[in-house]
């Protein structure tokens, strides 16, 4: 059996308070959390995954999209959750909200298995408490040739999505709040998934241990 390979991320924090406390309960992984705005003063090439929360100032985003660039080019992931405002990367367009929001039009559909997903079904993405539109109410639209995991709504607008380059590097898209927040369903008994999360982020990590181009 693979051994679990220690992975590094970098998570760009924009809110006040506390950050969730799960992450000092993740087996292997160092989860480096820093204020967005002294980003660019970090070594990129170090981690695994950058990972953008939904409260993410995207015009400070835009600011970065050379270092972005560089560090998708060495094999890096882009985590993103939210509402793209600022497509700061070419793989990126505007959030489209769906056009009806009652319940049966808020569904989640499984559209690919993943990894990620192990043990999680449609319905447990779809209700919390029988109320629906938690997980998503509309769309990133993904660039052509990009994988769909999951999607939403009767005409399963894409939802989850990996954007790859040739690279290796690619983008993880989850276009509604914080993913981890419903990889625990309300319990922190969930934990083993946000953990799986993070175990699959590390061990398909395509980074590349050159020196980030562009680097400042």
């Amino acid at each position: 059996m693979k051994a679990q390979k220690a992975g590094q991320f970098l998570f760009l924090k924009n809110t006040a308070g506390a950050m969730p406390p799960f992450y000092g309960k993740l087996d292997h992984h160092r989860v480096h959390i820093i204020q967005q705005y002294e980003a660019d003063r970090l070594d990129w090439s170090l981690y695994d995954a950058i990972i953008l929360t939904t409260h993410s100032d995207q015009h400070h985003l835009l600011e970065l999209t050379e270092r972005f660039e560089a560090y998708l080019e060495m094999g890096g992931t882009v985590q993103f959750n939210g509402h793209v405002t600022q497509p700061f990367l070419p793989e990126l367009t505007r959030f489209v909200p769906l056009p009806s929001r009652g319940k049966n039009d808020l569904i989640v559909h499984r559209e690919a298995n993943h990894p990620v997903f192990e043990g999680i079904d449609s319905n447990m993405l779809s209700f919390r408490k029988g109320v629906s539109g938690f997980y998503g109410r509309g769309m990133n639209p993904p660039p052509q040739n990009a994988d769909i995991i999951n999607s939403v709504g009767p005409d399963h607008w894409p939802l989850d999505w990996i954007a790859s380059r040739p690279s290796g590097g690619r983008i993880f898209m989850h276009a509604g709040n914080d993913i981890w927040g419903f990889l625990l369903f309300g319990s922190p008994q969930n934990l083993p998934f946000v953990q799986h999360f993070f175990d699959w982020l590390a061990n398909s990590s395509n980074l590349k241990p050159s020196e980030m181009v562009g680097q400042s």
